[in-house]
């Protein structure tokens, strides 16, 4: 290396190479390391930052007290049957939810499928078993809930 006025020699931290201080500079790690092929400037991604989730509830309400309003079968309602006979018909409106005791003793859940008329309700899928006379029928639609085919 030849002599120049006003500069002086250096050692890089990194290669190990002599070079002259203006072919020197430091590294955002602190290492004094030459701009010839060492040097290498602190990635973007270091100063990204994290943003806080907001995690509340947009709408808040309190909870409804479910209380569902019962009725029975006004007459035999065969197994497949797409239409049942109710004893009351009140508070029950097309697309509300309705449970009906079986004779086996399980509930079938569906839906009113259309509005209900005189005693008569027509159900979104048909009875998978034999329902007797008297037999619960459940209308969880007095609060307002809807049923959902999705």
């Amino acid at each position: 290396m030849t002599y120049r006025l006003g500069k002086w020699k250096m050692v890089c931290d990194r290669c190990g190479g002599v070079y002259y201080n203006d072919e020197i500079r430091e590294e955002w790690t602190g290492l004094m390391v030459c701009t010839r092929g060492c040097w290498e400037p602190r990635h973007p991604q270091d100063f990204v930052e994290g943003v806080e989730d907001d995690m509340t509830v947009p709408v808040v309400r309190p909870d409804v007290i479910q209380t569902q309003g019962e009725t029975t079968l006004s007459g035999d309602a065969l197994q497949w049957a797409a239409t049942v006979d109710c004893t009351s018909i009140s508070e029950m409106a097309d697309g509300d939810p309705i449970g009906i005791t079986l004779d086996n003793g399980a509930t079938h859940w569906t839906y009113i499928d259309g509005t209900p008329a005189g005693s008569t309700v027509t159900l979104g899928t048909p009875l998978p078993w034999a329902a007797a006379n008297g037999n619960t029928v459940y209308v969880p639609s007095i609060n307002n809930e809807t049923w959902s085919s999705n």
